[in-house]
């Protein structure tokens, strides 16, 4: 009885991350890090390389905005990519300081729909 129990307290503890949950690839091809603030699944950094982020459960990543902190706690706007704006740059926006060859990154976003899982490119 205990072992159904547990058994059934564990699926019990999984049914919302699995209801409605995506993933976000994020493929940066740049030298820096940045700040993501991701709709559905918080304020995340992502290096150099290939990282993944899971959504918050019963929720979906449908956008993403690389942002800078400043002063603690207002954010400035490097670009928006998502569902509605597949494409964007930062041109305009401030240039971190690791970008040597360029004064703007670009990011392009590749989702099929709100609930598949999306990619993201930072170039």
């Amino acid at each position: 009885m205990k072992k159904v129990l547990l058994a059934t307290l564990a699926l019990m503890g999984t049914y919302g991350i699995s209801k409605a949950a995506n993933v976000l690839t994020v493929n940066n091809l740049t030298a820096c890090s940045y700040t993501l603030s991701l709709a559905g699944g918080g304020i995340v950094t992502v290096g150099p390389g290939v990282t993944t982020f899971n959504s918050y459960p019963a929720t979906n990543i449908t956008e993403a905005k690389v942002v800078y902190i400043v002063g603690g706690g207002a954010t400035n706007v490097g670009f928006g990519v998502g569902m509605s704006n597949p494409y964007a740059n930062s041109l305009g926006q401030p240039t971190p300081p690791c970008l040597t060859s360029s004064t703007f990154f670009t990011g392009s976003w590749a989702q099929s729909a709100a609930t598949a899982n999306a990619t993201l490119i930072i170039f």
